[in-house]
């Protein structure tokens, strides 16, 4: 059966308890036809319904009464008898489930305040209803007006028999869902944006995930549970180059060491003792583990915190996502407001820390002690680290080489496939003696492109060549003829004005009406100054902007001509040709106000007229991203040329201790992270003359 040819999914929306009683239903079916009886095809629904397997949502709603927006209380399952479920979701769940708990006293006040949509699909099998569920699970964390997921389990199914129809078939659901109700299911190109769809845990992952995932899984149980030798802390380095599904990874692995291990993320802050009471080495097998997800940026703390919310995982806005250094002061003995770092105090059981290579080295104003990941090995019995050194961006992350050694042998393991644990060796650093391994993924998932743009992107974001840029023709399903991959756009524009209008054609969303890709946007190297806290009194607008204008003769420059009116033009951005004028992200005020910190930077429309950098776009990705290469990328005799007098980031050109210059390898690190931020296209223009006239000679060969 060809894939056009596919069954439609049948959706019925009723009250919750409705379910229980067949008969009423087939009489609601018969009334709302006009007491006609029931046709062959409608008792073909039914039984697909009834007797077959089925997914169903329950959801309950309430209005906010700050936004007016409703608000819901969802639950996920799969069955194989559909009124056998609900019986026991009502007559049992209720009794020992607080998910079930609310539903049950939503009901009693109101027997229609609780309803559910049963799927149903004349190709359903066992494995199809839990992809399904799965699916279900990962779109609805990314709609907004949900509050409270409830499931608690991954269900990604391997190979089967209907498998590759899968992807129709949830698309045919999702589709009829979204025109039954749109708040409660947005359009897919909307959920797909979603920075919490991008950092779920319902992700399938890939053979070489799965390794990983079960092999750690294996060495924490056997750990967790080995009291002689409790005093040994672990180091799991997750390694891989941007886009090869580390951060996917690392939200599955979480959620299943929550789900599965006896873990109890939150800490109560109510209780002045509770670190002593919580983390205290008891014996018990009752006592419930802690785990704890460590991220760099505001925006992503948040957005795991969301996640955890959602999926009930923990009480409040904080508890188990910090910035390493509030883990670190957290489980430290207090000296005032703030912890000591060479002093700790109590230990968690597991610590996953999302791009390890940005914790410091070296102390810093928020930061007191010598070195984040010693101190965080002395805090938690096993510290699992994605690591990613070509992600090092400053001179404070940057490690000494001989230790740098000692963490990553350079003597490559052949013998170890991507995603196997390595055998744990000692490491005797900072004077103390840990156990540490490593996993590795190599498949690339961010780029949906072939491996000879990958390796173009590759080899110009290591700064080793611009060479010929290939042109990447996409796949084609042999049945239909339709792209299962659109072609990777690489495209170089001869003005930066006309770049960022092509990507923002790309930022609307075709939910919206106008033929776009969504969560687009232009970032550019940090080689224009910025300082937000504080106004830029050299410019009349007040704001710190990348700003660039073009001569008689067509060539760019950074600033503006003399004589030309500066500043950003809200009313109309890109209105002059020639000159080039955007603030940096967290600039453009709407009444009155910046975008919050903790907000994902990339996902608000507001943000669509300014320029991100690694601050804001770092760790998440876009659709489409338009790069703006500044003065610090330049090329000269055939190479590329990193030069630190043209950047602005101080902390990626200051030496460290004044002697040791990082420069190079962190422009470098720079431009890697920016260059790969695109799934499906990206778009460039570089300052420097000679860069950008390579560029249009690699595009015309």
């Amino acid at each position: 059966m060809t894939k056009s040819a596919l069954p439609k999914p049948i959706i019925m929306h009723l009250p919750y308890q409705s379910i229980e009683n067949r008969v009423e239903i087939e009489k609601a079916l018969s009334e709302s036809c006009g007491d006609v009886p029931l046709s062959v095809v409608e008792r073909s629904m039914l039984h697909y319904l009834f007797d077959y397997p089925t997914v169903y949502v329950v959801h309950s709603e309430k209005r906010n009464k700050d936004t007016g927006c409703f608000e819901y209380t969802v639950y996920v399952g799969e069955t194989n008898n559909i009124h056998n479920r609900a019986m026991q979701h009502l007559r049992n769940d209720s009794k020992i489930r607080d998910d079930w708990k609310e539903f049950h006293k939503r009901l009693q006040k109101n027997p229609r305040s609780v309803w559910q949509y049963v799927i149903g699909n004349a190709h359903f099998n066992k494995s199809l209803t839990l992809d399904v569920e799965n699916r279900l699970m990962h779109y609805l964390l990314g709609s907004n007006s949900v509050k409270t997921l409830n499931n608690r389990r991954t269900n990604a199914q391997g190979d089967y028999y209907t498998q590759d129809e899968f992807e129709q078939i949830f698309s045919d659901i999702w589709l009829e869902l979204n025109h039954q109700d749109p708040e409660l299911f947005p359009a897919e190109e909307i959920i797909r944006d979603s920075a919490l769809f991008k950092a779920s845990p319902f992700h399938q992952l890939s053979e070489d995930q799965l390794v990983a995932e079960e092999s750690i899984m294996s060495v924490l149980s056997d750990v967790l549970s080995d009291t002689d030798n409790a005093d040994t802390s672990r180091l799991i380095f997750l390694q891989g180059a941007a886009g090869t599904g580390k951060t996917v990874l690392f939200s599955h692995l979480f959620y299943r060491i929550v789900t599965e291990m006896n873990v109890d993320g939150y800490l109560d802050e109510e209780d002045e003792d509770i670190l002593e009471n919580v983390l205290a080495q008891t014996r018990g097998k009752s006592r419930r583990r802690k785990a704890y997800i460590l991220v760099n940026h505001e925006q992503q703390v948040h957005v795991y915190n969301q996640i955890a919310i959602k999926l009930g995982l923990q009480k409040g806005n904080d508890g188990i996502a910090f910035k390493p250094s509030q883990f670190i002061n957290q489980f430290s003995e207090k000296a005032g407001n703030r912890g000591i770092p060479d002093r700790p105090r109590g230990k968690a059981d597991v610590v996953l820390v999302d791009e390890a290579h940005l914790l410091l080295t070296q102390g810093n104003q928020g930061y007191s002690g010598k070195n984040m990941l010693h101190d965080l090995l002395r805090r938690a019995k096993v510290v699992i680290a994605v690591f990613d050194p070509n992600q090092i961006l400053q001179t404070s992350q940057r490690w000494d080489e001989k230790e740098l050694r000692k963490l990553f042998p350079q003597k490559e393991r052949v013998d170890i496939r991507d995603g196997q644990l390595e055998q744990f060796m000692p490491l005797d650093m900072w004077g103390e003696r840990y156990l540490f391994s490593h996993v590795r993924l190599t498949k690339q998932f961010r780029i949906a492109a072939d491996e000879a743009t990958m390796q173009w992107i590759d080899d110009f974001a290591d700064g080793k060549s611009v060479g010929s840029i290939p042109k990447d023709l996409g796949e084609k399903d042999r049945q239909t003829g339709k792209y299962i991959r659109d072609p990777f756009e690489i495209k170089i524009f001869d003005s930066p004005v006309e770049l960022f209008k092509a990507i923002k054609e790309k930022a609307y969303l075709k939910a919206a009406g106008v033929d776009g890709c969504g969560l687009s946007r232009v970032v550019a190297t940090y080689d224009w100054k910025y300082n937000g806290n504080k106004a830029n009194d050299s410019s009349p607008d007040g704001l710190w902007n990348v700003e660039m204008y073009r001569d008689k003769q067509g060539t760019w420059h950074m600033g503006s001509a003399p004589g030309v009116q500066r500043g950003y033009d809200a009313s109309n951005p890109d209105g002059n040709p020639d000159y080039f004028c955007h603030p940096w992200n967290y600039e453009i005020k709407v009444n009155e106000k910046t975008l919050s910190s903790n907000e994902v930077w990339a996902e608000n429309p507001r943000t669509l007229n300014e320029v991100g950098s690694t601050f804001s776009i770092q760790g998440f990705d876009l659709n489409y991203v338009g790069v703006i290469i500044g003065p610090s990328v330049t090329y000269r005799n055939g190479e590329i040329v990193f030069d630190e007098k043209g950047s602005r980031n101080r902390s990626a050109v200051v030496k460290r201790n004044g002697l040791v210059s990082y420069a190079q390898s962190n422009l470098r690190n720079e431009l890697n992270v920016l260059l790969k931020r695109g799934v499906h296209g990206l778009y460039l223009f570089a300052v420097d003359p000679e860069l950008q006239n390579a560029l249009k000679k690699a595009v015309s060969k």
